[in-house]
């Protein structure tokens, strides 16, 4: 019997979950151009402050995330059935308004009349919005969720823990307030103004582009002209990632986005399904790293350093084209491998696989790097705030991507106008599928980062670190990484970094290491957390695309990257990489990508034929980067700078030879 009534239950969703999307599309629509528009009215006017947008736009976000489900054609709790489904999404959604509501009426005196004195009805509402964002961390971040539960139990029963970790324990309903309606704090604090103020200007340029088809014409041009040489094809993994990682900020998104067409294109040029998944792999993880998204860590390091978030981008730019200069020449050495035609073009089985580009796909390519030049001016000369120029470049593209659409759409002027509509509901769509999660995500880590704070278990952790510090300083540093790989295994690199930074950078500014160069520190581990077993989100994507072993894919990326490992540890050498931007930071990147390519080399090459005179002749080259990396800056790492490029070159011909010959 209760076989039959799970099968029944399962079958009335199948059955008429798409009827009921008839009504839920229209209101999820509804509900993302009110977020918008909130989020207009403040980018345009900055009126009722961060605060006060940050407490409307969170339940809003959370009503989105729920109507998501839904939209997707997936029943949030599965195994309840439709009509219970939509019983408790529509519980999830009344509380949210009524949250948002209520302390939009009261905000005032939250902030100003009842701080610390808080009243039955303000209690309700704080313990209601943080039980629902604990629940979709419960679902989306199962680590997050655990984690949190933990901090929940050290800050009320902190008597059980013993030695430093000790305390006498918090009340539940102070860990409930702190982290709800003690507004600067918690769930509406710092991290979810971030959010709702500065990346979601960002975001609204990014989901115009995806929308209005840029993201599309920017893949189908590069690889459309660099496919045009048999030996350029595996390079468009390298290109398309670089230019869609200005505008994904995700390493799985931006597999996910141009693997559908490189990982294809590289296996029928010759790559094996392994090879052809790690390169895009590989590629798509510099999504984390390029400017002007950074993974959204940058906007967090830009309010951790108290600078303009320009700052954070001239220095981030510096760190993701080592990193794609050694990918670049990765798969060079890839291709002399696996690839054979020389400079010849593509066959007929390539040309099946290469899409052709229009003037339409050059135009929005141009037009889209023109709009990311924009905003390095704005900010960078102009002095414009973060979230007014992305708010400026994104009514910009809006209104050329329009106009485009209405002169170069073939049709009807009615025909021309419905093609606009569908351009602007995707791109409405792509904005809310990507800001929702985030604003939610970030509000949990406020909580956490609340609950560190209330506990005392921060200052306790801080100390424990100032003794490894006091035991050698690489200690410090060591442990640093450990904590950041750590937690990585099974959260979001822009929480890997937050979590790590709040925990590490005090520390380390202790023992006198500069704050930028730690905070670039956390930030690269974090980035290296996103592709470490045994969990790998980017390399399961590349994976599922090229149809080999998730496991051999993971491991092959991170074999790829490992120069990009030596370069996190490089950093508290040639800190001038990130420490100013000018001819100082030029002649490090020099050094940088000549020692890290150096490395590529030696471990992706090939000097010669026989395996026991090759891998010691490998392992010279390979220790002569590791001396122009952490050697202390002066004349004999210069003089090395030489023998390297030659190496490098020596390499890289040796490789084609052997591999051709063989």
């Amino acid at each position: 019997m209760g076989k039959n009534m799970k099968n029944n239950s399962v079958q009335e969703g199948a059955y008429s979950l798409p009827e009921m999307r008839k009504f839920i599309n229209p209101f999820y629509l509804i509900v993302t151009i009110v977020y918008l528009l909130f989020s207009l009215h403040y980018f345009l006017t900055g009126l009722g402050g961060t605060m006060l947008l940050a407490v409307t736009l969170v339940p809003i976000a959370y009503v989105m995330w729920v109507l998501n489900f839904l939209v997707a054609g997936k029943l949030p709790y599965p195994r309840l059935g439709l009509k219970s489904n939509i019983a408790i999404a529509s519980v999830y959604i009344a509380m949210c308004l009524f949250s948002l509501i209520y302390m939009r009426v009261e905000f005032d005196a939250l902030i100003y009349d009842r701080v610390g004195f808080y009243n039955t009805i303000d209690k309700i509402v704080g313990v209601m919005m943080l039980g629902l964002v604990i629940e979709y961390t419960r679902r989306e971040h199962n680590v997050l969720f655990y984690l949190i539960l933990f901090l929940m139990f050290y800050s009320v029963y902190g008597w059980v823990f013993p030695g430093i970790f000790g305390h006498p324990g918090i009340s539940w309903m102070r860990v409930m307030t702190s982290s709800s309606v003690e507004i600067s704090l918690g769930l509406f604090g710092t991290y979810a103004q971030i959010g709702v103020a500065v990346i979601a200007a960002f975001f609204m340029f990014l989901g115009l582009a995806q929308g209005f088809g840029v993201q599309d014409s920017i893949i189908k041009t590069f690889v459309g002209i660099l496919g045009k040489h048999r030996t350029l094809i595996p390079q468009t993994a390298v290109v398309t990632s670089m230019a869609i990682s200005t505008c994904s900020g995700s390493g799985a998104a931006n597999a996910a986005i141009t693997g559908q067409y490189t990982i294809p294109l590289m296996k029928k040029a010759g790559f094996p399904a392994l090879y052809a998944g790690s390169v895009e792999a590989s590629a798509s993880l510099g999504g984390l790293l390029m400017p002007p998204v950074m993974a959204v860590a940058g906007f967090l390091m830009a309010d951790f350093l108290g600078v303009s978030y320009f700052d954070v981008i001239a220095r981030g730019y510096a760190p993701a084209l080592i990193f794609y200069a050694i990918i670049a020449v990765s798969v060079y050495l890839f291709t002399t491998r696996f690839v054979r035609g020389g400079k010849s073009g593509p066959d007929s089985a390539l040309h099946s696989v290469i899409e052709e580009f229009s003037r339409m796909d050059v135009i929005n390519t141009a037009i889209f790097f023109s709009f990311i030049g924009v905003l390095i001016y704005l900010m960078g000369v102009l002095w414009f705030e973060a979230s007014r120029a992305a708010v400026d470049i994104a009514i910009g593209l809006f209104i050329t991507a329009s106009l485009l659409r209405m002169y170069l759409h073939t049709g009807t002027i009615w025909d021309k106008i419905k093609e606009w509509g569908r351009c602007l509901l995707r791109a409405i769509e792509a904005f809310a599928d990507v800001t929702a999660p985030l604003i939610l995500l970030l509000a949990m880590l406020g909580v956490m980062v609340n609950l560190f704070v209330v506990s005392g278990w921060m200052p306790k952790l801080m100390g424990l670190l100032a003794r490894v510090g006091e035991f050698h300083i690489l200690a410090l540093v060591g442990v640093a990484f450990l904590i950041g790989v750590f937690l990585g295994l099974g959260i979001p690199p822009s929480a890997c970094y937050l979590l790590s930074a709040v925990i590490v950078i005090p520390p380390m500014a202790r023992f006198g290491i500069n704050p930028w160069v730690a905070h670039f520190f956390l930030f690269f581990v974090a980035v290296i957390s996103e592709y470490s077993p045994p969990t790998s989100l980017v390399a399961a994507v590349a994976s599922r695309i090229s149809g080999a072993s998730f496991m051999e894919t993971m491991m092959l990326t991170l074999k790829i990257s490992v120069p990009f490992f030596f370069l996190t540890f490089a950093i508290f050498n040639w800190d001038i990489l990130v420490l100013e931007p000018g001819l100082a930071q030029l002649a490090a990147i020099l050094v940088l990508i000549i020692g890290c390519l150096t490395a590529a080399v030696a471990i992706h090459g090939k000097i010669f034929e026989c395996k026991r005179h090759d891998l010691p002749s490998r392992l010279l080259v390979l220790l002569m980067a590791l001396f122009i990396l952490f050697y202390p800056r002066g004349i004999l790492s210069a003089l090395a700078l030489i023998p390297a490029v030659a190496m490098i070159v020596f390499v890289i011909r040796r490789s084609q030879k052997i591999f051709v010959s063989s």
